[in-house]
């Protein structure tokens, strides 16, 4: 599966493809919205690429990629991120039960400004 809820409430997505324009950063990175109010974007070793507020975050689905893809804006900082690539899998928690990974990225994101 794409998407799990850890211990602390964390909400990780994995096998992320994570990008800046056409830059690779992560070919199987993590984001990790944290129950805390952040979203954190991880490589492929669990380096950090990036973390900001959720607040200060916009997500949005890319139609050009069928749904697939989601263009992330933390603090102003624009990546390209691909949730799940390569995982049939849905995620599995709650509210999110049957949900893409890609589409529970934005809810959970859309969610949290709300």
């Amino acid at each position: 599966m794409s998407t799990d809820e850890n211990a602390t409430g964390d909400i990780t997505f994995d096998e992320c493809q994570i990008g800046k324009g056409l830059k690779p950063l992560a070919q199987h990175g993590s984001i990790v919205i944290g129950r805390d109010g952040t979203i954190t974007l991880l490589g492929t070793k669990g380096d950090v690429i990036d973390t900001a507020a959720l607040t200060a975050t916009t997500a949005k689905q890319l139609l050009i990629t069928g749904g697939q893809s989601v263009s992330l804006v933390l603090d102003g900082r624009k990546y390209n991120v691909t949730p799940g690539w390569g995982v049939k899998g849905r995620a599995r928690m709650g509210a999110l039960s049957g949900i893409k990974a890609p589409k529970a990225l934005v809810k959970l994101v859309r969610e949290a400004i709300s």
